[in-house]
């Protein structure tokens, strides 16, 4: 009976041993997204039931390597890979992708892109994904920028004009000009010119051309003209809107003028009067005529009768019977 008891005894003691054997310590290491914990635990256990003693939720779309049913006896790591939400914004289109755990690189390759030679990301490749992250792309653009005397070279990233301006430090005034415009997006090789506009106003005095004026005189000879008031130019004051474009005078419009002496109109009296016409001449008299030759012709007509052939002075004949 002695030998029974203490056989019972034997078999207890053995399955107590056994049970200390089966239900030891070990140290799980769990990496939830790069974070690694370490925590003691009694095994054998599940994933699950170590997750919950290390007090470590998990959310929909998590995934965790092993199961959470599978049984952990000895040292070993679950990884956690969380489910994270990235805004990712290419060719200034933006988009949510989803991916349990990785890298900013492996969603790139996840989604297909390879980055260009000009193209940047704003975060590492090895760097961790994280819920809510925003990922850009971005374009290095090569760029020349005049202004101000100078002419500047540049890689930018900025995608407008205006973005790459402030990037240089140039800080645009109230009128200057942009070519292209400030809103105008970046491309490779772009020019951008700024020119620098001041507006002033200036005063200036300036002449006044006095104006001609005539007026008939019937005492004066028809056709004649006498000047009977001298003209003289007049002043003003003329304030102008002046436009300068890098320091030269591009334009200027008239915003006030003020006279300050007015003009002298120059007065011409033109004659009317018509003179009397002159009095007719007397006709010469004639001039006496002499004899210059007189010469007789006899019995012209067997009748005893003659007549006489005069020559005057003055060229005329004459004939005379006798």
């Amino acid at each position: 009976m002695k030998k029974i008891k203490k056989m019972a005894m034997l078999g207890v003691a053995a399955l107590f041993l056994l049970g200390l054997c089966a239900c030891g310590k070990a140290t799980v290491k769990i990496n939830d997204g790069g974070t690694v914990t370490e925590i003691e635990t009694s095994v054998p256990s599940t994933v699950e039931k170590i997750l919950g003693e290390a007090e470590i939720a998990l959310e929909e779309g998590d995934e965790v390597t092993p199961s959470l049913d599978t049984e952990i006896s000895e040292e070993q790591e679950i990884v956690i890979l969380r489910k994270h939400t990235v805004k990712l914004t290419a060719d200034g289109k933006t988009r949510e992708v989803i991916m349990a755990g990785g890298t900013v690189g492996d969603l790139l390759k996840q989604e297909g892109i390879t980055l260009g030679e000009k193209q940047h990301i704003n975060h590492g490749l090895e760097e961790n994904l994280a819920d809510g992250m925003e990922l850009k792309i971005s374009y290095s653009y090569s760029i020349k920028v005049q202004c101000d005397g100078e002419t500047k070279e540049h890689e930018t990233e900025e995608a407008t004009v205006s973005g790459a301006l402030a990037e240089l430090g140039i800080t645009l005034g109230e009128n200057d000009r942009v070519t292209p415009a400030a809103s105008e997006a970046v491309t490779d090789g772009m020019e951008i010119v700024v020119n620098r506009v001041t507006v002033e106003t200036v005063v200036e005095t300036e002449e006044i051309g006095y104006e001609t004026t005539y007026q008939n005189d019937s005492s004066l000879p028809k056709g004649d003209e006498r000047v009977s008031t001298e003209g003289q130019n007049g002043t003003k004051e003329v304030s102008y809107k002046v436009t300068y474009v890098d320091g030269a005078e591009e334009s200027r419009e008239v915003e006030n003028e003020t006279i300050t002496k007015e003009p002298v109109t120059k007065v011409v009296s033109v004659g009317t009067k018509e003179e009397a016409p002159p009095a007719p001449a007397e006709a010469p008299a004639a001039p006496e005529r002499s004899v210059v030759s007189k010469k007789a012709f006899y019995n012209c007509d067997d009748a005893s009768h003659g007549y006489y052939e005069i020559t005057y002075s003055d060229g005329s004949v004459e004939y005379q019977e006798f």
